[in-house]
């Protein structure tokens, strides 16, 4: 599949280079940091750094690369409609069966809850209300945002195995 991929953080580059990996061709990477930007550049990816990813010139450029997917994980920006009509859009969110929206770690963390999961769904008009399409689980033992992180790494890469697996159905 002919992949865009907006992200940052160590979960965005896991992801990335995972996609890489089970043999996506990834047409543009817009990163949300230098780490996603940084190894994007030095694997010879095309980058691209829109001060506003909804733009209708960045928009326009986007469809010329005709991809079948537009992937994002730990993005910053809002998607809007237009893209969201253009793509099939997926988004990566940790604990989104109970922690919408920013922070979902902190809320999780602050609940002393112990059950994590690492879901993507289908991206709509309204955050993180898409159909979900995997959502894996896992028990975490850590008692930082850093800590669950590390824990749930290997999950971001399940729940992207899991979703090309489902998606190639479609």
């Amino acid at each position: 599949m002919k992949v865009i991929f907006y992200g940052g953080r160590q979960a965005g580059l896991i992801n990335l280079l995972a996609t890489m990996a089970l043999g996506h061709n990834v047409v543009c990477v817009v990163p949300v940091d230098d780490i996603v930007e940084q190894v994007a550049l030095k694997m010879g990816l095309n980058v691209r750094k829109p001060k506003n990813i909804n733009l209708d010139d960045f928009v326009n450029y986007l469809e010329t690369l005709e991809a079948d997917l537009f992937l994002c994980c730990h993005g910053r920006q809002i998607i809007k409609s237009r893209i969201l009509k253009e793509f099939k859009c997926i988004n990566f969110h940790p604990c989104l069966y109970k922690y919408k929206g920013a922070d979902p770690i902190k809320k999780l963390l602050d609940e002393g809850n112990k059950k994590a999961s690492v879901a993507a769904h289908w991206m709509a008009e309204d955050i993180d209300e898409g159909e979900v399409i995997v959502e894996n689980f896992k028990e975490i033992v850590s008692q930082n945002e850093i800590g669950v992180y590390n824990e749930l790494y290997p999950l971001y890469v399940q729940t992207l195995v899991d979703v090309f697996e489902k998606i190639k159905k479609i």
